[in-house]
């Protein structure tokens, strides 16, 4: 924002300027130099017209009563209707304009030498005389010119729009001002209208500038042709206003400036215009003049002028405020308030008023920083900027040293308002057993080295608290990417009273609120509250790694409090923790409330990471008529394997069916292992198993945010009940088929459903499925959260588990006894697919490679299988064995089954769709070669057309 260049020319303040300035092409070309000094030097020097050295003392005096006529005579003198054949003097009238100019100049010396003593002289002093010689000046300059004045100038009249007030005793010390009311008549200036606004306070006041109303042309930044400067920081009224650093801004527009309060005891606005009439609703104002006695705060501490120090054994209780306070505070400035007290004080800083310019988080631009000491080299409590509230500082001891720095941010704010206070009343930090949170009264903050323990006590234990105190204890674990810790409390010792006749848990009087998650906000109540006599031996554990106790006391007093703390190994998972902190386990158990039928679970410090090497199980125990539910909606492990075998040398999930035995130990029947992100298909107990066991194991390598899921438990229905809608107990039969309950097409939602397939003794199960179509694709890591089959080909074992569309051509399935088992079961978000379709055949080995007489010897495999399924179209040779049905008179079979077909019939459909996309890529690609091209062609055309035209123009 630049200064404007104020001129003796352009202000309505000094007229002879203004003539002159209309002269100044006179001068240059008719008059001679030796004929220039004939006037007074401070009315003919038109170069101390450039800029504006506003002298109030002569202002003063100009504007005085007994100047009047002098003034008057002057603007008479100013106006060409006085001289209206000025331009037909001749040069015989230069040497009586030489001589009055003289005299006149001799007795204007005099007068200035002259002594101001007491009042000027009488108004009957100014003799005709003197008049006439002041006529005859002014009429001499406009001899010297052919052309008199120039012709913007035939018009203008001098205007005095200048606007000063002085504060004394006697006058008011408050008033109102506004932009000037100019008459219509009145032609201003070809270079514009400037007015400067002066006001002036007494040695001990100071001067404040409020604006009401404000409507002026332009925009901020751009304010070029109708603006408002302001001078709030001169240290003398005859300061330069162009040399002065001490600019306070550039205002235009419709934003009126804030309020503005002298740092010093003068303030001036420079109003700028080029409007041909100027009226008062322009901007208008209040001016007051305020008593200084409130930025007086201590011993000055030179050279700045807002240095201040304050001793407690002068002044114990006190105010302070920045500068211009509660005007715009300056720019570019540095104060400093250093508090000194005695040994065995505190100071204590309130904040009433805190506004500051927000430059960022560390303040980087205007900020206030505070001290624990009695010098800028001691520690800092903290810095400060922006819009603060219920801001209060206390020093650690005696001393505070507070740093006030602005630079340029351009902002308006009005700064600070704080009272400060010696006390040796203040809490004593004795007390005290972790580390004290600088800037408090009493705030202390106790972090864990590694399950270490300790004790906190009361203010002023073991003695009685004091009244009306307030104290934090903000308690902290371990929070790190292998360890995370929650807090223990054990209170020994609680003694606040209660108010006489207060109820149970009214603690207006003290107590102890508590926030299990460790942060105190802003309108919600504490979880738990502490007041009266409380058992002794009663335990909180925070919610997270940290805990926050604040102590507050009333009027009553009491010996307080002894908790003992303790920091325990925390893995934030919901549930039953172990009793023993340093046990990942976790239980949930089905009981007679809705809650505990339903819930969810989830990793170790999910979403976050869960830490590395830790080995965490999942104990979800429904009633004895319930079965146990599990879904998942989040899985992400690290490493790249999805399944059982390829779960190796990574973190995984096991999945236990818990049996009772009848024995202490329950009995673990395999479900599945899972690792990577291929998300588990949905896992439910079986007939008769009301528990299932979760085993979650993480390796020393790298880690995710893991796993999140549902469950709930609900009355169990028996395996091969028709209420299911399907499923089957299959014995008695060499083969058969199996299939997937469908409804309209589809499985439906939260199907469950079991196969149990039982041979002869000494046979085992081959199943071949045929068709296949589920959501997810274990292959692409999508896994089989929305339906799974899972084939038991051995109990001991984990069970193999499909889903999506992926199946090994002719690929079979063998049991490794007498029974195989089959569950299908869908997610209760599943959203369907056409499910499965197998079938399954009963076979041994031979015994001295001869089979039955009824039975078929495979050529590969060596199965003897039923005479019955060769030639059925179905392959129960087993893999790579397609001889059954290869036989002499296998008419209308070929080598493809119906699963070779559906797995075709997919493979043509992907690449159809694959084809598609590949044509419709070259389409849009020539679309858009073409449309470039057609713009190309049109371009050329059009410059051809305007080179033709500009063609024919030239000739």
């Amino acid at each position: 924002m630049h200064r404007p260049l104020l001129t003796r020319s352009q202000s309505g303040h000094d007229r002879r300027c203004t003539l002159l300035h209309q002269l100044r092409p006179t001068f240059s070309n008719s008059c001679d130099n030796d004929q220039m000094p004939l006037l007074p030097q401070r009315w003919l020097d038109y170069s101390s017209c450039h800029r504006y050295k506003p002298d109030l003392a002569l202002l003063a005096r100009y504007r005085h009563p007994k100047r009047r006529r002098k003034t008057r005579i002057k603007q008479r003198c100013s106006s060409p209707q006085l001289f209206p054949d000025a331009t037909h003097q001749d040069s015989s009238s230069s040497s009586s304009c030489s001589s009055s100019s003289t005299v006149f100049a001799e007795k204007e010396e005099v007068r200035e030498q002259r002594p101001q003593h007491g009042r000027s002289r009488p108004p009957h002093a100014h003799t005709h005389k003197s008049s006439l010689l002041i006529l005859a000046s002014l009429a001499c300059l406009l001899c010297f010119s052919p052309d008199g004045l120039p012709a913007r100038g035939a018009g203008v009249m001098a205007f005095d729009c200048d606007f000063m007030r002085v504060s004394n005793v006697v006058n008011a010390k408050n008033g109102t001002f506004a932009a000037p009311n100019i008459p219509p008549n009145i032609i201003l200036p070809a270079q514009g209208l400037q007015c400067i606004y002066t006001f002036i306070a007494m040695p001990n006041e100071r001067v404040k500038v409020t604006f009401r109303d404000f409507e002026m042309s332009g925009r901020p930044p751009e304010c070029l042709r109708e603006y408002i400067d302001l001078y709030t920081e001169l240290r003398n009224s005859s300061e330069d206003l162009v040399q002065t650093d001490k600019f306070g801004g550039r205002f235009c527009g419709r934003i009126a400036p804030r309020a503005r309060v002298s740092l010093y005891n003068t303030i001036v606005l420079v109003f700028s215009t080029d409007r041909e009439q100027v009226g008062p609703n322009i901007f208008s104002g209040n001016y007051e003049f305020l008593n200084a006695s409130m930025y007086d705060m201590g011993t000055p501490a030179p050279p700045s002028q807002c240095a201040f120090v304050v001793k407690s054994w002068v002044k114990r209780l006190g105010n302070f405020v920045s500068p211009t306070y509660p005007g715009v505070y300056p720019q570019r400035i540095i104060c400093s308030y250093q508090l000194l007290g005695q040994k065995g004080q505190r100071v204590r800083v309130e904040f009433m008023d805190f506004d500051l310019f927000y430059g960022g988080l560390h303040c980087p631009y205007d900020r206030l920083v505070v001290h624990d000491g009695a010098s800028e080299q001691d520690p800092v409590i903290n810095t400060y900027c922006g819009a603060q509230r219920n801001l209060v500082v206390f020093s650690s001891q005696e001393n505070l040293f507070i740093s006030f720095i602005t630079n340029r941010s351009g902002g308006e704010n009005r700064g600070f308002h704080a009272i400060f206070e010696f006390s040796e009343l203040f809490v004593s930090l004795e007390f005290i057993t972790g580390e004290h949170l600088r800037g408090t009264e009493c705030d202390q903050l106790i972090l864990s080295s590694g399950r270490n323990s300790g004790e906190i006590r009361s203010p002023n234990s073991p003695f009685p608290y004091l009244p009306n105190v307030e104290c934090r204890y903000l308690i902290e674990g371990l929070n790190t990417a292998d360890e995370l810790e929650r807090v223990k409390l054990r209170i020994k010792m609680f003694h606040m009273p209660q108010m006489v006749g207060a109820a149970k848990d009214d603690c207006s009087a003290g107590g102890l609120a508590i926030w299990m998650s460790g942060r105190e906000e802003r309108g919600r109540p504490a979880q738990k509250t502490l007041c009266g006599t409380q058992p002794q031996e009663e335990v909180i554990r925070s919610e997270d790694h940290k805990i926050l106790l604040k102590f507050y006391s009333g009027t009553t007093q009491g010996l307080g409090f002894v908790i003992e703390y303790e920091f325990e190994m925390f893995f934030d998972v919901p549930g039953t923790a172990h009793p023993l902190s340093t046990v990942c386990e976790f239980s949930y158990r089905s009981g007679a409330t809705p809650a505990s039928k339903a819930g969810e679970f989830h990793s170790p410090r999910h979403p976050s990471n869960y830490p590395s090497n830790i080995n965490c199980t999942y104990i979800f125990e429904g009633a004895d008529n319930e079965q146990a539910h599990l879904e998942f909606d989040l899985f992400t492990l690290s490493g790249n394997g999805t399944y059982a075998n390829t779960c190796t040398q990574q973190d995984y999930v096991d999945f236990y069916e818990l049996v009772e035995t009848g024995r202490v130990r329950r009995l673990e029947r395999p479900i599945g292992r899972y690792c990577g992100i291929a998300v588990p298909g949905p896992i439910k107990t079986r007939h008769g198993v009301h528990a299932l066991k979760m085993h979650f194991v993480t390796d020393g390598h790298e880690v995710t945010n893991g796993f999140r899921g549902r469950y709930w438990f609900q009355n169990e229905i028996p395996t091969f009940s028709p209420v299911r809608g399907c499923g089957e107990d299959i014995s008695n039969s060499s083969h058969g088929s199996i299939a997937s309950p469908t409804v309209n097409d589809k499985y439906p939602a939260n199907a469950d459903c079991e196969w149990q397939i039982t041979v002869r003794r000494g046979h085992s199960i081959s199943l071949n499925l045929t068709s296949l179509a589920f959501e997810g694709d274990p292959a692409r890591f999508a896994g089989c959260g929305g339906a799974a089959l899972r084939i038991y080909t051995d109990p001991d074992r984990h069970p193999l588990e499909v889903c999506g569309a992926m199946m090994t051509k002719k690929g079979d399935f063998r049991s490794l006894s007498n029974v195989m088992r089959l569950a299908f079961t869908s997610a209760s978000k599943s959203t369907g697919g056409a499910g499965f379709v197998a079938s399954w055949a009963e076979f041994h080995y031979p015994v001295g490679e001869v089979c039955e007489q009824d039975e078929f010897l495979c050529d590969n495999s060596s199965y003897c299988i039923s005479q019955d399924l060769v030639c059925d179209g179905v392959y129960h040779c087993g893999e790579g064995d397609p001889s059954d049905e290869t036989q002499e008179g296998c008419e209308g079979v070929t080598e493809e089954s119906a699963f070779d077909f559906l797995s075709n019939t997919y493979a043509m459909a992907g690449v159809a769709a694959a084809a598609g996309f590949v044509l419709l890529g070259v389409l849009v690609v020539l679309i858009v070669v073409c449309r470039r091209r057609s713009a190309e062609k049109k371009r050329k055309r059009q410059q051809r057309q305007h080179q033709d035209n500009l063609q024919d123009q030239w000739n």
